[in-house]
């Protein structure tokens, strides 16, 4: 297939019909899926997605559409300029006029036979089945090779990605007498064959099995006022869906966030939280679903509110510039506001320092929740929490979880540690689409919380 000659054919159609604007979004993804369940290959499967997407403004009114169907595009196009006689107008300026390239050097998928892969993942999964303080009832390990390409076309910008992902998700269920626990960890990188061993894998498997063992000995949390520190995961949580989702340029423009330009936040001046999609972990691009080149944004700076994350659509709303901030899951959806790579900023506390002679709850893990950026609130399942006095672990606990407002957490933050941990990733959902994300954080001690439980102390 000649993509650029295809693109080419797109874009004469479209410059025909007289339009104020437009864009197109040529996208062809591949995903290899491996699932191993117990003792036998589950699911080995090859997806492709290949489609455009197509943006247009005419008399100021947007139209979009798409197709997968690159040979047979004009009676869609026409459809969707002929359409915009019945929208809304719009604001819509500074749109991209990049031309780039951002081709990610990585050891090809293809380097490996796909049934070599699948018999490797399942020697490993079959070598940790076996009884150990417990009884392993489920074990499961999905593998996953994505490589996206994506071009971005309007009358000025001509943009080219490639960015290749590898996902390992592995969930172990387990019992002893009548407890039932399950043990989750996820392993997800930007990168190719270079970034995934039989190491790594394996590695992956034993913090799953850490996990449950802890889980399946640990006693139910108790319902009290503490003192936490927070780990890199958690500090992750609050950074993305306390603040980072009130930050986003469609929330702000439809007065749906909490959060104000220059409003301060927390007068605790530790509070700085940074979105930023060109750190090469998962929610990793250099380019946006607009064509804007991506940059780091500091959302909070010294707890108050300093940027937003905006599309080309919210920035002209605002009177402001994108910042490179719109994403869109594939060529069938139209680009939003979305978060990338979310994380607190470190502080100057040595960790060793902030845990010797600390008394409260450590908290790790995220099982779910809700917040809503109007008002700041939320409330968030904790996997795991740890009882410390002096430091020193005296009781692990289950089914816990925090609540409350995000401005009385960050006021009450009485120390921050001085490296970021380990990035998670994950899928963040929105209207419908998901985007590529990751997080982190320092750990962080937050005073005089509320930790619910299932019985009161």
């Amino acid at each position: 297939m000649n993509i650029k000659e295809k693109i080419d054919n797109i874009k004469k159609h479209l410059e025909e019909k007289s339009l104020d604007y437009y864009d197109l979004r040529f996208e062809n993804e591949k995903i290899t899926n491996i699932n191993i369940e117990n003792k036998k290959i589950n699911n080995v499967n090859e997806n492709i997605s290949l489609g455009c997407g197509v943006r247009v403004i005419k008399n100021k009114k947007l139209g979009f559409c798409y197709f997968s169907n690159i040979d047979n595009y004009k009676k869609t196009i026409d459809k969707c300029v002929e359409e915009t006689k019945h929208a809304q107008k719009i604001k819509f300026n500074n749109y991209a006029e990049n031309k780039g390239k951002d081709i990610i050097k990585y050891k090809s998928f293809e380097e490996k036979e796909l049934n070599k892969k699948a018999k490797e993942l399942l020697n490993i999964n079959e070598k940790q089945l076996i009884k150990k303080e417990y009884k392993i009832l489920f074990s499961n390990i999905t593998y996953r090779e994505i490589l996206t390409k994506k071009y971005f076309v309007n009358e000025n910008a001509y943009i080219v990605q490639e960015t290749p992902r590898i996902i390992l998700y592995i969930t172990i269920t387990g019992k002893r007498n009548n407890v039932v626990e399950t043990g989750i960890e996820r392993y997800g990188v930007v990168g190719g064959l270079e970034k995934i061993s039989v190491e790594i894998i394996e590695k992956t498997l034993e913090k799953a099995h850490h996990k449950l063992k802890e889980k399946i000995f640990a006693t139910n949390c108790p319902a009290k006022k503490t003192n936490l520190i927070v780990t890199p995961e958690i500090a992750d949580l609050l950074a993305h869906e306390a603040i980072g989702h009130a930050s986003e340029g469609d929330l702000i423009t439809s007065k749906s966030s909490i959060l104000e330009k220059g409003l301060t936040l927390t007068k605790n001046k530790q509070i700085n939280i940074v979105d930023n999609p060109l750190k090469k972990e998962f929610g990793y691009f250099k380019y946006d679903d607009e064509g804007v080149k991506a940059r780091a944004k500091q959302i909070l700076k010294e707890g108050v509110v300093n940027e937003y994350l905006l599309d080309v659509f919210s920035a002209s709303k605002l009177g402001l510039t994108s910042n490179g901030s719109a994403r869109a899951e594939s060529y069938r959806c139209m680009p939003i506001p979305r978060m990338s790579n979310t994380y607190f900023l470190e502080g100057k506390e040595k960790h060793k320092d902030m845990m010797n002679n600390f008394n409260g709850l450590l908290i790790d893990g995220f099982r779910g929740g809700e917040v809503d950026p109007a008002v700041g609130t939320f409330m968030f399942g904790i996997d795991r929490a740890y009882l410390l006095e002096k430091g020193k672990i005296k009781e692990t606990y289950k089914q816990a979880s925090i609540s409350g407002n995000i401005k009385s957490y960050l006021n009450n933050v009485s120390k921050i540690s001085n490296k970021i941990g380990a990035f998670s990733f994950g899928f963040c959902g929105k209207e419908g689409q998901r985007a590529y994300v990751s997080g982190s954080g320092p750990y962080m001690q937050i005073n005089n919380v509320i930790v619910g439980g299932t019985k009161h102390e």
